[in-house]
């Protein structure tokens, strides 16, 4: 029996994945688009340094992890600090 599960707020890219989760939906961006859109801004300010605070474990870092991604390959010049924070 498979039931289908939609999500509110899951946005690990992960998640994406239809070979494993054939029945999940979520209604918010994965952490990919999330990511393209923080880049966008910080391209659009003309911002140099940018600091990201996260908390620890796969729900925070994994969106940090995307921008990060997304930085190296789209920003120019953009220096970036992390800072996970422990619950």
């Amino acid at each position: 029996m498979w039931i289908p599960q939609v999500s509110y707020a899951s946005t690990a890219p992960e998640l994406s994945d239809n070979t494993r989760y054939d029945f999940f939906s979520r209604v918010v961006p994965s952490d990919t688009y999330q990511a393209q859109a923080m880049v966008d801004i910080v391209r659009a300010m003309r911002w140099n340094y940018v600091s990201t605070v996260a908390s620890e474990g796969n729900y925070g870092e994994s969106g940090v992890d995307a921008f990060i991604q997304k930085s190296r390959e789209d920003a120019d010049n953009c220096w970036y600090q992390n800072l996970d924070v422990s619950p």
